[in-house]
């Protein structure tokens, strides 16, 4: 060491150390890209200065929400969804609430037809178009048939309305009626044929609650079993337990050809798989219809008495005759007129009741 006159004070520009060269190359790296010469008197320590790039680094990498992973694709499988249409299987027992074929949309779906206008064949109020109306549903699809409900677009007759009966193929069934509904027992199986049937019933404008009944068989073809009249109740029950089942209704006649009509009776009809259902009255009513030929026989006697020598009056003997007629007792319904009347007139009689009870004599 050097000492300049004073032997106390060292020499500061002797007194430092000449820098090796590694260690001036790692200084100078850590200058970090700077590219200016440093300041000696302003050098900050080594492990400062090189802390502060990764502090930066760190400081970016928070603002920019750090390092988010590249999602990994899942392989997901869709699962595959079986499309069926169910079907109910026809009961012999008809219920208030049968099980039905129902298709609420779309409204035509494949294999069914679009809907068809129905055509009036007698026109009432023809300047009043027809719309389409709900049943249960827009459409109600039985077996291979849908069925559809048409009405007047007017308030005032509105329940003059039409029943349509399609499927491809087929004609459709048109039946009109005010009102127009279908039976309850609509969608069940009725005769145990193990196809579904539909039951139409049509009002025809009177005060007497008369209405027409149709029933269809709705198999590979759209078969008509019965049509018939009634009034009051109609039901559907199986009344000999052979697994199908007997319609009953009641009816009144108005008589065709004279001022009579006859008290309601009861009446049924047997379903026969050859020619559909068929009026069997006199096969389950004999307790009924005796009653009705008692009393008929009654009143004639009672009236022969106080009238000895006047003619019968036909709506006297006219519930007796169409008992007898309807229990199958032919022969007594004749020989009741042909003992009061003319040979004429007891033809012209017998010609009337049997245009009156067409539907009813076996």
């Amino acid at each position: 060491m050097k000492y300049n006159g004073d032997a106390n004070k060292p020499d500061t520009k002797s007194s430092v150390q000449p820098k090796s060269r590694r260690t001036r190359m790692w200084r100078r790296s850590c200058q970090c890209g700077f590219g200016k010469k440093r300041d000696s008197n302003l050098e900050f320590p080594l492990k400062t200065k090189c802390a502060i790039p990764f502090l930066l680094s760190a400081i970016y990498l928070s603002a920019c929400g750090g390092v988010t992973p590249i999602p990994m694709t899942t392989k997901t499988s869709t699962p595959s969804v079986a499309v069926s249409t169910n079907i109910p299987s026809p009961g012999n027992t008809p219920t208030l609430f049968p099980d039905r074929w129902v298709t609420s949309t779309p409204e035509t779906i494949f294999g069914y037809p679009t809907p068809l206008i129905p055509v009036e064949l007698d026109s009432f109020a023809p300047n009043i178009p027809v719309g389409q109306s709900d049943i249960s549903t827009h459409d109600l699809y039985i077996g291979k048939y849908v069925v559809r409900k048409w009405c007047k677009e007017d308030e005032i007759i509105k329940e003059f309305c039409s029943i349509t009966i399609s499927s491809l193929g087929e004609k459709q069934v048109e039946i009109w009626g005010g009102p127009i509904y279908l039976g309850a027992e609509t969608g069940t199986d009725l005769t145990g044929r193990g196809y579904p049937n539909i039951v139409v019933i049509s009002g025809i404008g009177n005060a007497a609650g008369e209405v027409v009944v149709w029933v269809f068989e709705a198999g590979s073809t759209l078969k008509e079993i019965l049509r018939t009249g009634s009034r009051r109740e109609i039901k559907f029950v199986d009344l000999n337990n052979d697994k199908s089942l007997e319609f009953t209704g009641e009816a009144r006649i108005w008589s065709q050809f004279s001022d009579c009509q006859i008290l309601n009776f009861p009446f049924v009809y047997e379903y026969n798989a050859a020619s559909g259902y068929v009026n069997k009255t006199s096969k389950y009513n004999q307790g009924i219809l005796a009653a009705i030929i008692q009393r008929g026989l009654d009143s004639l006697i009672s009236y022969e008495a106080e009238n000895p020598n006047a003619e019968v009056p036909l709506c006297n003997v006219y519930d007796l005759v169409s008992a007898y007629l309807v229990s199958g007792q032919t022969e007594k319904a004749w020989d009741i007129l042909d003992k009061n009347y003319s040979a004429e007139t007891a033809a012209e009689y017998k010609a009337g009741f049997q245009k009156d009870f067409s539907a009813y004599i076996p």
